[in-house]
């Protein structure tokens, strides 16, 4: 009687354990398996006209104005108003200068886009105190362009008659240039790559600069 009362008691443990077994088996929640997405489409190639189209609307966003300011320098009982607009990717173009002298607008000097620029406020170069043509009177120069080593000017020479300032294209293709007062030559020294070195020198003859002298140096490498 009581081995029968024992497995009865065994048999009821047993049946509520495995109870317990599927209860908790039932109620524990199942982990989806991850669910992979796969866009079987090609990429779309873009043709040239269109990445050419792309090309000119970031330029056309890069370039637009953000800031307007003026740079004044005064000299020769003259002020000089150096207008400058600043893009949005930094480059500061030079728009035109106003020459003005006891208040009065005496010229106004217009610079086309893009043809005179920096790339940082430090790179402002502008002088009215030098004679770059040797002939007594002051001319003005703006820096035009900064490269890496080299750089490039705009002047404009002091015309005593007219009382202006007149626009000297061939001085535009001097690098770097140098005034040499005992010679009364304009010396320009500059490096293409990195071991070919120029020498050049420059005699302003009949309105422009003329070549008198070259050497270079390595550029065997």
């Amino acid at each position: 009687m009581r081995i029968d009362i024992f497995l009865l008691v065994l048999l009821t443990f047993f049946s509520c354990k495995k109870a317990e077994e599927v209860n908790s088996a039932e109620m524990k929640p199942t982990q989806d398996s991850p669910v992979v997405i796969r866009d079987n489409q090609p990429e779309k190639k873009l043709s040239d006209e269109e990445i050419l189209k792309i090309q000119q609307e970031e330029e056309k966003e890069r370039s637009q104005i953000v800031n307007k300011y003026i740079i004044e320098k005064a000299n020769n009982n003259f002020k000089y108003k150096i207008y400058c607009e600043e893009q949005k990717n930094k480059v500061v173009n030079f728009r035109k200068i106003k020459i003005l002298k006891s208040g009065k607008l005496i010229q106004e000097i217009k610079i086309p886009k893009d043809s005179a620029f920096i790339f940082h406020d430090n790179e402002f170069d502008f002088s009215s105190h030098e004679d770059w043509n040797f002939d007594g009177h002051q001319d003005i120069k703006l820096i035009k362009f900064v490269g890496m080593v080299n750089a490039e000017y705009y002047l404009w020479i002091y015309n005593n008659k007219s009382k202006k300032y007149d626009f000297c294209q061939s001085f535009s293709s001097i690098l770097s240039p140098v005034i040499n007062k005992g010679s009364k030559e304009i010396i320009s020294k500059y490096h293409v790559g990195p071991t070919e070195y120029h020498f050049e020198t420059y005699k302003y003859k009949n309105g422009k600069f003329i070549k008198t002298s070259e050497e270079v140096e390595g550029g065997d490498y």
